[in-house]
């Protein structure tokens, strides 16, 4: 259970570091670069533990994905907060 939970932890307090909506102090091709370097790293890894069947580290990524899905919800909860702000401003 902790290989899933620290990682699923650990991914969304690293997104929430840099910004998970928009980029915290540094610039937005910075910002972009590390999201595709994370997003690439994890494929690697995927195809990695799929073909050696590693159950650790399936378990462990298995774990990532929680962490960047909830940041990804994250991140949609506040457009849509944002999103709602506007239409009432404008009703």
């Amino acid at each position: 259970m902790l290989n899933v939970l620290v990682p699923a932890v650990a991914v969304f307090l690293f997104l929430a570091g840099i910004g998970i909506s928009k980029p915290r102090e540094m610039k937005l091709s910075t910002w972009c670069w590390i999201y595709l370097v994370i997003a690439v790293m994890f494929d690697v890894f995927t195809v990695i533990a799929v073909l050696f069947q590693n159950n650790q580290l399936i378990e462990i990524l298995l774990g990532v994905a929680a962490g960047s899905a909830t940041s990804l919800a994250y991140h949609v909860w506040k457009h849509i907060r944002e999103i709602s702000h506007e239409q009432q401003h404008l009703d």
